[in-house]
């Protein structure tokens, strides 16, 4: 099932305020502490344009300092990268995230994948434009309630390019 933790993130906040005058947005940001060291996970997408590795080495670049800092006397391991072309979306907000993307969704109450391009989201649901549901030929807007979602990914169309 999705979560719906990253939009209350204190950290995706943080890392969002660093790296939003560049044109970038937080998808997932994750910290775990173990004895003398720290491991931090951070994925960015750029809305307007592919990401490239030159965004990801300034956002290093932005972030690294700043929690080697708060992290104090810890070895700081950072990752920097992209979500990826067929991204296992893990929480409800990464819908609003990768509007306009083409997504899979799992209904758990037709018991089928809904594929469509994500018109738009809210506290709730998402609605897919362009969508079906596989096995059927009917094309339109589906609404998904975020509680039927058992599972979402990113649909890239390899044949097609990026649909």
């Amino acid at each position: 099932m999705l979560k719906d933790e990253a939009s209350s993130s204190q950290l995706v906040k943080e890392i969002e305020s660093l790296v939003s005058a560049r044109g970038l947005k937080v998808v997932e940001a994750t910290t775990s502490v173990h004895q003398g060291s720290a491991a931090m996970t951070v994925v960015l997408f750029r809305e307007d344009e592919e990401i490239n590795t030159d965004d990801l080495a300034a956002s290093y670049n932005l972030i690294y300092p700043r929690y080697s800092i708060i992290l104090g006397e810890r070895d700081l391991q950072l990752e920097v990268s992209s979500p990826g072309l067929q991204r296992n979306l893990k929480d409800v907000m990464e819908f609003s995230v990768f509007r306009g993307k083409d997504v899979r969704c799992y209904s758990v109450s037709r018991s089928a994948y809904a594929v469509g391009r994500i018109e738009s989201a809210d506290d709730s649901s998402v609605t897919l434009a362009d969508a079906y549901f596989e096995g059927e030929e009917e094309k339109g807007a589906i609404t998904l309630p975020f509680s039927d979602i058992a599972k979402a990914k990113l649909e890239y169309r390899w044949e097609a390019g990026n649909a």
